[in-house]
């Protein structure tokens, strides 16, 4: 006989949780039977170099600095919950030259892939169609084996994107990744170390760039006023669309931080002594 800790003993069937997910995301039904879905459980501190990547790319981007903010704050309170990566070759056609990606024979996309195939935010392309429908099933069962015990969840693009780049699940060309947990209500979506890391105005600004349209106003006359402040229609601040040279360049030198991280992490460049 024993007592255990309860927050302790919640925190080690995390990972049997998430085992659970990985086993509904292999049993997920597929349309193409050909889906081939890797997948990989990190935890602990095999998390940081993808929280510290993450961190760098939030240098230049508000939503993965946001998700970079609460795991560095979950790790500090040592609830840093495991995450299940799944990831497929989404560029991999059914040859079924059904001519739902735009190309009129699957032989026709292949010759495009194998001359243009690219990375766009954090994903490879093009992708066949039925084989993105068949890993968006695998990620809502995965999801759904997460609710069905209880515990919180979040699928995540950010996560499994730099998890690609890192290496994890080679020859993927979409990843995702599923935190699964941590033990509370609301983790992924009340953000609270968003408050303590960004004031009200920053966090404010951080959600209307990272979604103007859902604050926009009535955008038909032309001039969409976009709501920044409470009294909005005093003083209206009105959206504009032009070139932000600074900004590129700042995006420019981050991208190239964040490619010399992973090629470190990767070992193909020396650590810094």
């Amino acid at each position: 006989m024993a007592i255990y800790s309860g927050e302790e003993a919640t925190q080690e069937h995390l990972l049997e949780v998430t085992k659970g997910c990985a086993v509904a995301a292999a049993k997920a039904p597929t349309l193409t039977n050909s889906l081939g879905l890797r997948m990989e459980i990190v935890t602990g501190e095999d998390l940081n170099p993808i929280i510290d990547v993450l961190e760098t790319f939030g240098q230049t981007s508000t939503f993965q600095m946001h998700d970079a903010v609460a795991f560095k704050s979950m790790a500090e309170k040592g609830v840093l919950p495991p995450i299940l990566l799944m990831g497929a070759d989404l560029c991999n056609p059914v040859l079924w030259d059904c001519g739902a990606c735009g190309f009129p024979t699957c032989g026709e996309y292949i010759k495009f892939v194998s001359r243009n195939k690219g990375i766009g935010i954090g994903a490879y392309g093009p992708s066949c169609v039925w084989k993105v429908i068949d890993f968006g099933m695998a990620a809502d069962y995965a999801c759904a084996a997460a609710a069905m015990h209880r515990v919180e969840a979040r699928i995540m693009f950010s996560i499994g994107a730099v998890s690609m780049f890192l290496g994890h699940l080679e020859g993927a060309s979409f990843v995702l990744g599923l935190p699964v947990g941590p033990v509370g209500l609301n983790n992924w979506f009340d953000r609270e170390s968003w408050v303590n890391a960004f004031n009200y105005q920053q966090r404010t600004m951080g959600q209307l760039a990272g979604g103007p349209n859902l604050s926009m106003a009535f955008s038909g006359g032309g001039y969409p006023i976009i709501k920044t402040k409470p009294n909005w229609w005093e003083n209206p601040t009105f959206m504009k669309v032009e070139q932000d040279e600074e900004f590129l360049q700042k995006d420019a030198e981050g991208k190239a931080k964040v490619f010399e991280k992973i090629m470190k992490y990767r070992g193909v460049l020396p650590e810094d002594e």
